[in-house]
């Protein structure tokens, strides 16, 4: 735990896990995952975070190249 809150809580369970073998800590990744889902820890790079973004408008007025007649109505 000290080690997550250590590195501003964006380490996931493979930081984690070399850390501890630095520390001659031998866990698996599986144990450590575990852990941290009983203690409500999530890593910042896991979290997936929506994005919005701009597209551009299909309102837009095209040029009658074939010359055809439209009915444009309003829209409801």
């Amino acid at each position: 735990m000290t080690i997550f809150k250590r590195s501003y809580q964006s380490y996931g369970t493979r930081r984690i896990r070399f850390a501890l073998q630095q520390a001659g800590i031998s866990v698996s990744r599986r144990y450590i995952a575990r852990v941290m889902k009983s203690l409500s820890l999530v890593s910042k790079y896991t979290i997936k975070r929506y994005r919005g973004y701009q597209i551009a408008s299909n309102s837009a007025v095209t040029a009658n190249h074939l010359q055809r007649q439209f009915d444009v109505g309003t829209k409801q």
